[in-house]
């Protein structure tokens, strides 16, 4: 481990410990994302092998997102559970509305606690923080309605919390960019494809390959948007045509930078 932590740091760390050891053993929703991983890492500091990721595969996330969780979750010890979701049976989440994720969080987490409670896990956690609050997250509600602890959260761990304990902890995370649905790529009420969600991950995994180090990229139509840190834009410009031929055979026909840089929840509302 790195240097010690500082003293606030120190004690909610002793509260995340504190908030876990009440359970003899839980189940945790595991994505392989800054938050879930320093949760099971904990979780499995102080709960041994009483713990059961949950990962849930699906069209919703990159497939590379899911392969290096499945790696990461082996590194901390444990071996996660694999459900497949097919989100395209939910009508809400087709439809895109403003709540879209308010809908496919309760779809998706229904099926992990099924999935826990039927293997004997009745406690289900999930890597929600304090910063969560702040932002528009209407899956929050559906977590609340089905009863799953934040023990991230509760023990009012920040973003910035969370990645300095991933680096006390050595745990590759700890730098990860954010990551998110492939879904928030699609401006609200426009309906959501395999088609796009497939184009939006292939187009994402090249601007991935040339070393970003946030990203995204929204579908407008036939318009791609691509957002990104402004210290990365010199490297976008330096692959424009081999970036304009990548995505122009995913099937898109203008491609835009948008100068104001990457800007977490550009299509809510």
């Amino acid at each position: 481990m790195n240097k010690p932590l500082s003293p606030v740091l120190a004690e909610k760390l002793a509260t995340l410990k504190e908030n876990l050891s009440r359970f003899p053993k839980v189940s945790i929703a595991f994505s392989g994302g800054v938050d879930s991983t320093l949760l099971l890492q904990v979780a499995v500091d102080v709960l041994g092998n009483a713990v059961l990721p949950i990962t849930v595969n699906g069209a919703m996330l990159p497939s590379s997102e899911f392969t290096e969780s499945q790696a990461l979750a082996k590194t901390i010890g444990a071996v996660p559970l694999v459900i497949e979701a097919d989100v395209f049976s939910l009508e809400n989440f087709v439809k895109n509305p403003a709540d879209r994720c308010y809908h496919c969080k309760k779809f998706i987490f229904t099926q992990i606690k099924d999935a826990a409670q039927a293997r004997g896990f009745e406690v289900l956690l999930d890597g929600s923080n304090w910063d969560d609050m702040k932002d528009y997250r209407p899956g929050i509600k559906a977590l609340g309605e089905l009863g799953v602890f934040s023990p991230l959260k509760e023990s009012g761990l920040t973003k910035q919390d969370i990645r300095d304990l991933s680096t006390y902890y050595n745990l590759p995370t700890a730098t990860k960019p954010a990551m998110a649905c492939l879904a928030t790529r699609i401006p609200t009420n426009t309906p959501i494809t395999p088609e796009a969600l497939a184009a939006i991950e292939a187009g994402e995994d090249f601007l991935k390959s040339l070393g970003l180090s946030q990203y995204r990229l929204r579908l407008l139509g036939d318009t791609a948007k691509i957002e990104c840190d402004p210290d990365d834009f010199a490297a976008i410009i330096k692959n424009r045509l081999s970036l304009i031929d990548t995505l122009k055979k995913l099937g898109l026909k203008t491609i835009t930078l948008d100068l104001a840089g990457y800007n977490c929840g550009n299509m809510n509302g």
